[in-house]
């Protein structure tokens, strides 16, 4: 059996054997709606309140595998009942979703330090999915509306503020990316609402975060393009997030044929993973500083999940692009690392941090950022590049 052969099979068996029935058996909260994603090693919900990101990624995610090898009615029932919950209840009178909801779907907080912009994008996901997987218009038009209050609230954070007028605005990477994931999955699912301008428009928005002496991605830049390296929030880079991002492209490029930007992606693919990297223990970093300085950050001590499986995703991309056998010796190291230290032997789903060394710091396979999401799309992708390279 081949590498790619073996690391199929592997891939596959665990997300049906073992993610799948996790998730399916402990998150479905069929009494009020929506999912659980606060649960213990064993799969007991330690925590109610419903948080929108991991509500709409796991509408997401089993509409997703609908249109996958691993297609079940049931998946789409998950999915459509997740989505009539969350239309529901999730909205705010300006039609936006709320950031938190309690069990029963009674709104619970609007906001979370900026991370509730990304709600309309998961949502906007989650909707083009659905409308793949069943036909539904209602499901198309709630994706585009969703996608359209998403840009404009990233619009908005782009201006300055009249009541700071010496605080520094900044371009945030993370909103291209997402941008980006967004359009693909839309123009997946309706082609015809996502013209090819608008993909480059977010293509060449993702470059611009590309140090053009280091060849490090960065998290933020300034508005006329600079990159700010005399304060920690411009130093402030993600290696796991930047290679999603470069991901995203490389898919994008390869489902829409371009190969324009693929030399420099591929460039800075193989610089994030050399950059990211932890070369005395393994594994990708959290977070870093791209001057190395101290970084105020307590999650730079752990090794998360995510980041190790968007980096197994891009490394296996750069080398079905590329054929390069260093993105397949990245792949083969971060796939050891992960599946030794994230991967629980006893229980089904992986545990969701390592501190730096490797060790296991906790016994919880889902929270308010650990869901049904990163590490079944991570399995379902590589799996199918594999199976590609055959």
């Amino acid at each position: 059996m081949s590498f790619f052969e073996e690391t199929r099979e592997r891939y596959e068996e665990e997300l049906a054997g073992r993610i799948i029935p996790f998730w399916e058996r402990h998150s479905i909260d069929a009494r009020n709606g929506g999912f659980f994603s606060c649960l213990e090693r064993d799969g007991t919900v330690y925590d109610t309140l419903k948080h929108m990101w991991m509500q709409w990624r796991e509408v997401y995610m089993f509409a997703a595998l609908c249109s996958s090898r691993f297609r079940n009615p049931h998946f789409l029932e998950y999915a459509e009942a997740g989505y009539d919950f969350l239309f529901r209840h999730g909205r705010n009178p300006d039609g936006s979703y709320y950031y938190l909801l309690d069990a029963s779907g009674r709104p619970v907080s609007g906001q979370e330090g900026g991370a509730e912009i990304f709600s309309e994008s998961f949502a906007a996901i989650a909707c083009a999915e659905l409308y793949r997987a069943s036909g539904n218009p209602q499901y198309r038009k709630e994706a585009l509306r969703c996608w359209d209050l998403y840009w404009n609230h990233v619009l908005r954070t782009e201006r300055p503020d009249p009541r700071f007028p010496g605080a520094a605005v900044r371009k945030q990477f993370a909103h291209y990316m997402i941008a980006l994931n967004v359009l693909t999955v839309m123009r997946e699912a309706f082609p015809e609402a996502v013209p090819e301008e608008r993909i480059e428009f977010m293509t060449d928005g993702i470059l611009r975060f590309i140090h053009p002496v280091s060849g490090i991605l960065f998290e933020r830049i300034l508005p006329d393009g600079r990159f700010d390296t005399d304060t920690q929030d411009g130093r402030f880079t993600n290696p796991g997030h930047a290679l999603e991002g470069l991901g995203f492209l490389l898919e994008s490029c390869r489902r829409r044929k371009a190969a324009a930007h693929v030399p420099k992606i591929l460039r800075t693919v193989r610089i994030m993973l050399e950059y990211g990297w932890d070369r005395e223990q393994g594994g990708i970093f959290y977070f870093r500083d791209v001057l190395g300085k101290p970084l105020q950050k307590n999650e730079c001590m752990l090794k998360a999940w995510w980041p190790q499986n968007e980096a197994a995703t891009a490394a296996l991309l750069a080398y079905e692009f590329s054929g390069d056998e260093f993105f397949l010796d990245f792949f083969r190291r971060i796939d050891a690392y992960s599946w030794k230290n994230l991967r629980d032997p006893d229980f089904p789903e992986w545990f969701a941090y390592a501190a730096v060394d490797g060790r296991q710091v906790h016994s919880y396979k889902g929270s308010r950022w650990k869901g049904f999401f990163h590490l079944p799309r991570y399995l379902l992708n590589c799996a199918e590049i594999c199976r590609r390279a055959k």
